[in-house]
């Protein structure tokens, strides 16, 4: 199983925190408030064109139709909204996650973090470098096994230095 474009655009690219742009803010807005932003809020909209649609957006969760910022189900390959964020645009979602962990003080709870058991080849907890060994996580609390995964990981040897 070959891993889709939004989980590439969430979890490999050169980064550090100063690349934080305005819908990366807003994710660590959602984090804080533990509250996503309702869809006309967003200006989500369905389009015909698909050259900036949810499939290609680093908030995206493809397999589950959602969106780590906008609220409610998206049309992955239509949909678009204001906080549309590319590969290499800003920071990668696990990299604001880890800020957020850093200033709250707190990992995301287990169901927040949309944990799978079994992640695409080369985009699992093994691969991510907030997994340890011991089979804990920096970002999540709970318990992994190495062919997890989870709507955050950042490949080992991208993003910002833990």
């Amino acid at each position: 199983m070959g891993a889709k474009e939004s989980a590439v655009a969430k979890a490999k690219g050169p980064q550090d925190e100063r690349d934080i742009s305005p819908p990366d803010a807003a994710l660590l807005q959602v984090l804080y408030q533990k509250k996503k932003i309702p869809k006309d809020e967003a200006n989500y909209t369905v389009q015909d064109r698909d050259n900036h649609s949810c499939i290609k957006c680093k908030f995206n969760l493809g397999d589950e139709g959602r969106c780590h910022v906008v609220k409610g189900k998206i049309n992955n390959e239509k949909g678009v909204s204001k906080f549309f964020s590319p590969k290499g645009d800003g920071m990668l979602p696990g990299d604001i996650v880890w800020m957020y962990v850093k200033g709250a003080g707190k990992k995301l709870k287990y169901k927040e973090g949309h944990v799978f058991k079994e992640g695409a080849r080369g985009f699992q907890c093994k691969d991510c470098k907030y997994y340890l060994y011991s089979g804990s996580c920096l970002l999540i609390e709970g318990k992994f096994k190495p062919k997890m995964s989870c709507g955050f990981i950042v490949k080992t040897g991208h993003g910002t230095q833990v």
